[in-house]
């Protein structure tokens, strides 16, 4: 694996961690609906489950075309994330990139979670069966395609950027802050 697949994968996991506090949030909602009877709907609820993707979404996106270039993790890790020329990126290319990164696979696995709590898997429900097919090989391309392909993910291609190194990994510079 090279230094930039390696950068970007520990950058990737320190903002996941602002992922699992937006959804970690919306789980009062989520049970106070649930009291309510609507957590017996599975439309409701796929509905509902999409809110914390479209948040993570919308923050990476927000954070990728502001001042900094980056998320936290990458600004922690000395990347940046600019257009295939190298020049800044602007809200909606950052959309694009964190929906194909971020929000689409994420509701994917929600609908695969969503449908097997409700028998999807042994009723053979297309929708629950066709997300489980799309989701792990889909998860798989991705990493693969930033370990192998020059560090060029499937995301990145989509919305034509880059990440690129913009500074030593300020974790070896100082320890104990990975």
């Amino acid at each position: 694996m090279n230094d930039l697949a390696s950068r970007r994968g520990r950058a990737y996991a320190r903002d996941c961690l602002v992922y699992l506090a937006i959804a970690a949030a919306t789980l009062p909602f989520g049970l106070v609906t649930y009291a309510a009877g609507w957590g017996q709907h599975q439309p409701f609820v796929l509905a509902m489950s999409s809110i914390a993707p479209v948040l993570a979404t919308l923050l990476a996106a927000r954070q990728e075309s502001g001042a900094a270039a980056a998320t936290p993790g990458k600004r922690r890790y000395g990347l940046v994330v600019t257009d295939r020329h190298g020049s800044h990126i602007r809200l909606g290319r950052g959309l694009v990139r964190n929906a194909v990164k971020i929000g689409v696979p994420w509701q994917i696995g929600h609908t695969v979670a969503v449908g097997a709590a409700n028998g999807g898997f042994e009723d053979m429900d297309p929708l629950t069966i066709g997300a489980a097919v799309i989701a792990y090989p889909l998860i798989g391309m991705m990493i693969a395609s930033v370990v192998w392909n020059q560090g060029i993910a499937i995301h990145d291609r989509v919305a034509q950027t880059r990440v690129r190194a913009t500074t030593e990994d300020r974790s070896a510079i100082e320890p104990g802050l990975t």
